[in-house]
């Protein structure tokens, strides 16, 4: 059963999903005042040159950073804009703005201003690629282009139709409240916290949060649905250094300043009858599932190394392989296993988000 917590804090909110009362996701999302995603009108503020780069007034006393590469416009100062958060502002850093606006769904991404037609670099089969690549050209509306994305592919023609539809009234809504505006005005707050969680996770089962939530689906309430399911001992483990895998053998992480470095190591597990083939082959399953698991909940993103154990055959490392390819294809964060290194080492990739 796939339940998904969420909990609200004085700095933001916090959402665990579990699968079958494992937690093997895990993010904590800030209270920004513009989070990401937020359309918004602002005004030029300034032109810095030398960064090939605008700054522009964002409601609420914020400036935002608008590189040149993210503007539909010239751009100058006094201008009234219509841009999107693509990052928030953190501490003394401005929010990341482009005006290649973007609306997303759970299969689909409306690009109202660009016509274009892509698939999500998740989807890795071509012939699968090329079905959803004809599927958009068919249901795109007019001179706006879409993305299909991985989920587009469980979806039907109608349910997509369905999405694509009110993301385009979206537009249209967003698209008149800009008109001749003269003021700093945030148009749309971008979804929040929740919707972009159900959204990135898929089927949900069960949902319990700790407050009610404008726009929730059928949900349970609980004061502390953490607690119940024993998140934060979850989280307490999943964060050490050395954790422990269910037969014994145990993985260390050790985050670099370039990397993040994985060992595995068979620990206290024992194999049976001398056979070490078949306890080194057992130990790095049991691993790969862990790692897929400290990832999405650490939050990790970057080069990734992992020193499995070595194993002597080559179907017992694509075996091995294969369960990572697996594993990751669930990370709605894109993952990309790149395959073992001369030195044995297997290397993969994690977006930073």
């Amino acid at each position: 059963m796939r339940t998904l917590l969420m909990e609200h804090r004085a700095e933001g909110a916090a959402l665990a999903l579990l699968n079958d009362r494992v937690l093997t996701d895990y993010r904590e999302v800030p209270e920004y005042s513009l989070r990401a995603e937020a359309i918004l009108v602002g005004r030029v503020r300034q032109n810095a040159k030398g960064m090939a780069a605008a700054f522009v007034s964002l409601p609420g006393d914020q400036v935002g950073f608008l590189p040149e590469a993210e503007a539909r416009q010239p751009l100058h100062p006094g201008d009234f804009v219509l841009v999107q958060i693509k990052k928030p502002a953190v501490s003394t850093k401005g929010a990341y703005l482009t005006q290649d606006i973007s609306l997303a769904g759970r299969g689909l991404v409306l690009l109202p201003l660009n016509g274009t037609v892509g698939v999500s670099s998740r989807v890795e089969d071509e012939a699968q690629r090329e079905q959803l690549k004809a599927l958009g050209a068919k249901i795109k509306p007019g001179s706006m282009g879409l993305i299909m994305r991985q989920a587009a592919a469980e979806m039907d023609e109608s349910a997509l139709r369905g999405e694509l539809e009110k993301l385009a009234e979206r537009w249209r809504d967003l698209e008149n409240g800009a008109k001749d505006v003269r003021s700093l005005r945030l148009l749309w707050p971008g979804r929040s916290a929740l919707e972009q969680a159900l959204e990135d996770f898929g089927h949900i089962d069960r949902l319990i949060l700790d407050q009610e939530e404008t726009g929730a689906p059928a949900h349970e309430i609980s004061a502390r649905p953490f607690a119940a399911f024993g998140v934060a001992e979850q989280l307490e483990r999943l964060r050490r250094r050395q954790v422990w895998l269910p037969s014994g053998g145990f993985v260390i992480v050790d985050p670099c300043e370039a990397l993040t470095a994985i060992d595995v190591n068979t620990g206290k597990s024992v194999g049976k009858g001398g056979d070490k083939e078949q306890l080194f082959l057992r130990t790095n399953l049991e691993a790969a599932d862990m790692i897929a698991r400290i990832l999405r909940v650490r939050g990790i993103g970057g080069i990734v190394i992992v020193d499995l154990i070595d194993m002597e055959t080559d179907a017992a490392r694509e075996t091995v392989l294969e369960r990572f390819r697996t594993l990751l294809r669930e990370d709605p964060v894109k993952c990309v296993v790149h395959g073992f290194t001369s030195l044995g080492l297997l290397e993969l990739t994690r977006k930073k988000r």
